[in-house]
Order: C-alpha cells, then structure tokens, then sequence
C-alpha cells in the first residue's frame, strides 16, 4: 500500500482554481442586480459564495492529506451513511424544504445537503467497485448494470426531493466513470437512449424547469 505523498498535479490544480474563479464571476454576474435591490449590495451573493470556496479550499487541502487508500477503505460505509441520510431528508420534520425540495437536514443556520455528500460518496465507492471488477466491465449484466443500477437508485432518490442538478451531475458522472474503466459503447448506447429519454420526461413534467432551459436558450 503506497505511503508516500506526492506533490499535487500543478494543471490539475490551475484547472481547479480557474473554475472557481469563473464560477465566482458567474454569481456576481447573475445575481449582481437582484443582490443590490434586495441587500443593496450587489457583491452579496458574490461575497458569500467566496466564503464559501474558501472554506472549501479548506476542506480541500484537508482531504488531500489523507491518504487515498483510507477513502477505498471506507467508501462502502460513508455510501450506506449517505444512502441513510437521503432517507431521513424525505422525512417531514426531518428534512427542511427550501426553494421547493426538500433536500436539506439541519437546525437553524446549521445544515447539510444529503445529496452532495452522496455524489462524493457514490465517487468514491465506485472507483473502488469498478477497480475489483475490471474483468467484468465489459459485461453488460455482471458489470454495466450493477454499476449504473447502485447510481440509478441515489439517483431516484435524489429525485424525490426533486432535485434534478445534483442527480444529474451524479449520474453524469458515473456514467464517464464507468465508460473509462471499460464499458462497452454498445452497452452505453442502448441506455443512453432511454437515458435521454427519461431525462426529458423529468424536463417536461416540471414547468420551471422548461422555464430554465427557455431563459437559457434566449
């Protein structure tokens, strides 16, 4: 098992740092005239979104000093914790409704958002699944679907708050995760029809999201 740390990927790092900088430019941008009438500063959203990448920056050299062999080895349990959380947040009560879902467990300013820690989560165990199973990627029943099926269930669940971002740049994610460790496209093409197919069905069936996609296209 390796010990020793190495340096961090420099253009990984520039990567990183340059879509925080320009997502920081895109709050302001989108949020600058409604910011100034609301607050009557038109850097509040900005100003707390910095705060908040700061405290992720934090959290991000925090992280990259624990050894990744320690995530492999506790990536099946932290999935279960989140899998577990995502239940307790559809319980009234429980879970707090914001903006329309019900995607948020906490008390008073305190709060955590289930679904984002699922998406590290799923990350995490699926590199570990997939790494155990290479000789079974390429089949479609012993490899593909035990592999989309786990991130299709967060997924749904996910959905039931509704929160349609979050799961989508989870599964979106997994899928690439498990296209590069070996899946066949044949296999990716078949589900990615009715992938595309139940993804526009979610558009539909939800007005202010057609509304979104609208605002974007004009």
């Amino acid at each position: 098992m390796p010990t020793k740390r190495t340096t961090p990927d420099f253009i990984l790092m520039i990567v990183t740092f340059t879509l925080l900088a320009v997502g920081l430019i895109m709050v302001y941008s989108a949020s600058a005239i409604w910011a100034e009438y609301k607050f009557e500063d038109s850097f509040f959203f900005a100003k707390r979104q910095t705060l908040f990448a700061g405290v992720g920056i934090l959290a991000m050299f925090f992280i990259m000093n624990i050894n990744y062999w320690t995530w492999r080895t506790w990536s099946k349990t932290i999935l279960i914790v989140c899998f577990v959380l995502l239940i307790l947040v559809l319980i009234p009560g429980i879970g707090n409704v914001r903006n329309g879902s019900r995607s948020w467990i906490g008390v008073g300013a305190f709060s955590i958002q289930p679904s984002e820690f699922m998406k590290l989560a799923m990350i995490a165990f699926l590199a570990k699944y997939l790494s155990e199973r290479q000789k079974l990627i390429t089949s479609f029943k012993k490899g593909l679907v035990p592999s989309l099926g786990l991130a299709f269930v967060a997924f749904a669940m996910i959905m039931l708050q509704p929160d349609l971002g979050t799961g989508t740049v989870m599964m979106g994610t997994c899928v690439v995760m498990i296209f590069i460790a070996g899946a066949r496209i044949s296999h990716f093409a078949f589900l990615g029809l009715m992938g595309v197919a139940g993804f526009v069905g979610l558009i539909a069936s939800a007005p202010y999201r057609i509304k979104r996609i609208t605002s974007f296209l004009d």
